[in-house]
């Protein structure tokens, strides 16, 4: 019997019978029970072969020895093939397990005793033994050599996954050493170049040798293996690593086997696996896909379940894996393909976080496809978003007005989105080399109103603006917001410069650094400036809403309709309304963003507008200027305890709004409002793309029409040049269930900003802020 919606998830809507077009496996569901009976752990393997190999290459140069770091963990870190997998390769001696090291071990101490997604316990499956060697001598370790707390890599970036799949590393290796053989000896300059592709060639070694490790583990246990199929599922495991990934790819099986191989080697080098992302792997792998059907290789059955086994491996890490699919070709044509629906069929199988799917819509998306998409969004797993690919290839080519190579228009039609939205260019960008801090709008708007005085600790944290009561027009205003903006900008770019120094001085990288163009060419590291574009920083903001809000209001109530005065206004916000209840009443019903008010977005356009003029400044030591954008995850929560109370009636110490989304409640008109209140902002000139997110009632779903009516807005949030949009099809009844009994909704997921994670694992604080988004109906 094919799967409905009824029974593919405890959640979903009961209708829309037919949804899948192949059945889920039995091998599927085992390997899906058995990852939620998991509970997140980790692990000192890598940190401890890391220290090691350290320690033994004390007064080397730093390239060689993060090379031979590489190595050594590529060849010891423990692996294991689980039952009943065909996919096989993990980055952690455990299913669900993270490495503890150097760059994530102090957000890890700052949460000793919770493991969740989303914040995992510092000794969580450590022995008595681990946990002594990682307090008494790791830990003393790096900080001894300076190289303890979250220094490291943010991740973000889609590596030439194509390269790998059509040379091999070992191909990557005699690339490598023909660049090595074209040194002038006699060119000091040449010579610099030496050490970094060393290391490469050693790194490549070391790579290709990963799928004989896994195909020599598979063989050991065919060997005792009493069950005829499990035996040949082994038998076949061996044959593909065998293969892959030194050797370049032939099949579908061996071309995923090899995305996966990709994966696990970038996170146990950067070990700090924020925002990694596969691209668009309906197109590099479609080829693989055709041929095998063509030749009779495989059924799309078989297919089917090999790509649900890939998107189980990685299903556990959310945003951290992510995946885009849709879009278009080179020449502009759409470039949907039968692999693109069957990574959405995979989706609803899996019903996992991860990997975060887009669905990369544009003014050609078929509506079969869209159509498909939306029906995966009424199912209420929080897959997927939808970017508009109008808008991302727009981006790409502004990004060549701030300097660097021309952007080509067939390079930003490859754009991919990494992360949660961000964009690059996949194998050509440097990626987010790193992430300094976010530039909070609503901090800056208070500041405006304490004359740079924050309120939650009274630290002068802003530039003097002058005294607000004193302000005699909303130029005023104005001008003060952006004079903090300015100043805000400058201590996050001084702040940048210092941690990318850090990073270039001792987390070179050699394995990530051969899968981005020209690095090898130009015989440096991607964090040296050696990658074809080096656009991006890592800048997003949050607080936009909560900014824009309260400029309207100070425009209205104090300078066009005179009903308050400056004075009045500070008063209230200093006794955060506190016997000031009119004031604030005045205040919450000003014109609010998300209502199609012209009066209230043009005050939100203005605010982004400020924010990305001023950041896009910021220039990175790699010679590349800043793309401002991205999730402000669930930052607007923690955010928003440094910001005092608002004059959009904000009260203080509360949640911001969350990403660019209206105000929860406040957005009192429908979706379509809301996409044409977001489609008054340049979309475009945010060159790191910036997120919506939506709640769609779901008994919208009760019948076929309604995935339709979805359909038409997704249409309509093209049309309207909008970047991102995410929804959530989750009734607050269940969410409030699923809080009060959580083993009850173990495998519910929600979109929170930007990525996808199980509901129970969030905090309460972020449960209810999610609960408390307005739900739309369509």
């Amino acid at each position: 019997m094919l799967q409905t919606a009824e029974n593919v998830a405890a959640t979903a809507p009961p209708i829309l019978d037919g949804v899948l077009t192949t059945e889920l496996t039995p091998r599927i569901e085992k390997l899906r029970d058995a990852f939620l009976n998991l509970r997140p752990t980790v692990s000192i393997d890598r940190a401890r072969i890391e220290a090691r190999v350290l320690k033994e290459t004390a007064g080397e140069l730093t390239i060689t020895r993060r090379a031979k770091v590489f190595a050594a963990i590529v060849r010891e870190m423990p692996i294991e093939i689980y039952p009943d997998e065909l996919i096989v390769s993990s980055s952690s001696a455990r299913p669900y397990c993270t490495n503890i090291a150097p760059t994530n071990a102090g957000y890890f101490a700052q949460r000793p005793n919770v493991a969740g997604s989303e914040s995992r316990g510092m000794t969580v499956g450590l022995s008595d033994e681990e946990k002594k060697e990682l307090t008494e001598e790791l830990i003393p370790f790096w900080r001894e050599h300076g190289i303890m707390g979250n220094a490291g890599h943010y991740g973000h970036n889609v590596h030439d996954y194509e390269k790998v799949l059509r040379k091999g590393f070992l191909g990557i290796k005699e690339e490598a050493e023909e660049r090595r053989a074209r040194l002038d000896r006699t060119d000091p300059d040449d010579m610099k170049k030496v050490p970094f592709l060393d290391g490469v060639i050693l790194a490549m070694e070391a790579a290709a040798e990963l799928g004989d490790r896994f195909a020599a583990r598979a063989m050991e246990l065919a060997a005792t293996e009493a069950d005829a199929g499990r035996k040949a599922d082994l038998l076949r495991v061996a044959d593909v690593c065998g293969r892959v990934p030194a050797h370049p790819a032939r099949t579908f099986h061996e071309g995923l086997q090899v995305c996966l191989f990709i994966r696990n080697i970038l996170i146990w080098e950067l070990s700090y696996d924020l925002g990694f992302s596969q691209g668009r792997m309906d197109q590099y792998l479609h080829p693989f896909f055709e041929a095998d059907i063509r030749e009779g290789r495989i059924t799309r059955g078989e297919a089917q379940e090999l790509l649900d086994c890939y998107i189980l491996k990685v299903g556990r890490a959310g945003a951290s894996a992510s995946v885009g699919i849709g879009g278009v070709r080179p020449d502009g044509n759409d470039a949907t393909n039968e692999l693109s629906h069957m990574f959405i069929e995979a989706l609803m199988h899996i019903r996992l976080p991860g990997p975060d799917t887009a669905v990369l819509v544009h003014s050609k998306t078929p509506d079969d496809f869209l159509i498909k998409a939306c029906q995966l969004s009424s199912l209420g797993i929080g897959h997927p978003q939808f970017l508009n690919y109008d808008v991302m290839i727009a981006q790409a080519l502004a990004r060549a007005s701030t300097g660097g190579p021309p952007m080509t228009l067939a390079d930003a039609r490859t754009a991919a989105n990494v992360g949660c939205l961000e964009l690059v260019i996949p194998g050509k960008d440097s990626g987010y080399l790193y992430f300094t801090h976010y530039s909070n709008h609503a901090l800056a708007m208070d500041l405006v109103m304490t004359n740079g005085v924050r309120r939650s600790d009274g630290k002068k944290v802003g530039i003097e603006t002058g005294d607000p009561r004193q302000f005699t027009s909303f130029v005023h205003v104005q001008d003060a917001f952006h004079q903090q903006l300015v100043f805000m900008r400058e201590n996050i770019q001084m702040a940048g410069s210092a941690r990318e120094q850090k990073i270039i001085e001792q987390y070179p990288t050699l394995c990530e650094s051969a899968l981005i163009d020209d690095c090898i060419e130009k015989g440096i590291c991607r964090e040296e400036g050696g990658a074809h574009y080096n656009f991006n920083v890592g800048i997003t903001q949050l607080g936009s809403t909560d900014a824009g809000d309260s400029l309207t209001a100070i425009k209205k109530l104090v300078f066009d309709d005179k009903t308050l005065t400056m004075p009045q206004l500070c008063d209230a916000l200093d006794a955060n309304f506190e016997g000031h209840e009119d004031i604030r009443q005045m205040c919450t019903g000003s014109p609010k963003f998300g209502n199609d008010d012209d009066y209230a977005d043009e005050q939100m356009a203005w605010v982004l507008h400020q924010w990305v003029s001023e950041f896009t400044k910021m220039k990175n030591l790699r010679g590349g200027y800043c793309s401002p954008g991205g999730s402000s995850m669930s930052a607007y929560i923690p955010e928003g305890k440094t910001v005092g109370a608002l004059p959009s009636g904000r009260l203080a110490w509360a949640p911001l709004a969350d990403a660019t989304s209206p105000t929860s409640g406040s957005d009192r008109n429908g979706p379509t409002a809301i996409l044409k209140s977001m489609g008054k902002v340049d979309h475009v000139e945010i060159l790191g793309g910036t997120p919506l997110n939506m709640r769609i009632d779901s008994a919208v779903f009760k019948d076929r029409d309604g995935v339709k009516r979805l359909a038409d807005l997704v249409r309509t949030f093209v049309d309207q040049k909008i970047c991102h949009v995410q929804i959530n099809v989750v009734s607050s009844d269940i969410l409030k269930e699923a809080q009060k009994e959580p083993e009850k909704h173990r495998d519910l997921t929600v979109k929170v900003a930007g990525y996808n994670a199980f509901f129970t694992h969030l905090p309460e604080e972020l449960q209810d802020s999610i609960i408390a988004r307005t739900e739309h109906g369509v």
